[in-house]
């Protein structure tokens, strides 16, 4: 009977498992392809072929589908993917640029990440919301194991200076989807982005370089 019992239920398992994921696939469709607020219920079941109620059954409602698909969907990157290694780079300022350069390569990756990026400012949506708490817990918590690994320079404000750089990353990113320059500054080919990336790099030293002390009054 317990093998039986077994039996059925690994099916049914993996057919829910199935479903799960097509609906959260038919999430990042619908806003490529109908923008942020195209992801309704209905829409979604059409999209996903599957019947709303399936919906409402494994995710609750539709927040529950947007709290799903920003935690277990291909929105962000994951700390584990881009702390792999770093302990080998040497020093924060190294892992810093490492990370710079694994950050851009997985948005360049993830069109559905770049059209809300460049969308999420005029259109503040429950799923916008459930994504950006994700990307800022990720964001936090990557900050944290890094700076777990490697010494912070006394005076180096890191959530300003990876903040600032993510951000320029991302809007230029975002941005060559439909252009080729931005301010004078190429921001689609190899070669544009290693220029920028030297820029970057000379940031991070320059940020995380020991401050000389003030000279004292006489």
């Amino acid at each position: 009977m317990v093998t039986k019992t077994k039996t059925k239920l690994a099916p049914r398992r993996r057919d829910r498992e199935k479903t799960g994921k097509a609906i959260l696939d038919a999430v990042g469709r619908l806003i490529l392809r109908d923008g942020l607020s195209g992801v309704g219920i209905n829409a979604l079941a059409r999209e996903a072929g599957v019947d709303k109620v399936l919906i409402y059954r494994y995710f609750g409602d539709l927040d529950g589908v947007y709290a799903a698909y920003a935690e277990h969907g291909d929105f962000w990157w994951t700390v584990e993917d881009m702390i792999e290694g770093i302990d080998d780079v040497g020093n924060l300022a190294e892992a810093l640029k490492t990370g710079m350069r694994r950050h851009a390569a997985e948005m360049q990756k993830r069109p559905v990440t770049l059209a809300v990026i460049a969308a999420e400012p005029s259109n503040r949506t429950p799923l916008v919301v459930a994504l950006e708490e994700v990307r800022e817990r990720r964001s936090l918590d990557l900050m944290a194991e890094i700076a777990r690994r490697f010494p912070v320079p006394k005076g180096a404000d890191m959530a300003v200076l990876t903040g600032l750089l993510a951000a320029a990353i991302d809007y230029l990113i975002a941005r060559a989807q439909k252009i080729r320059i931005y301010g004078g500054v190429g921001i689609r080919t190899e070669d544009d982005w290693t220029r920028i990336f030297e820029t970057i790099d000379t940031m991070i030293d320059g940020a995380l370089a020991p401050r000389p002390r003030g000279r004292k009054k006489p």
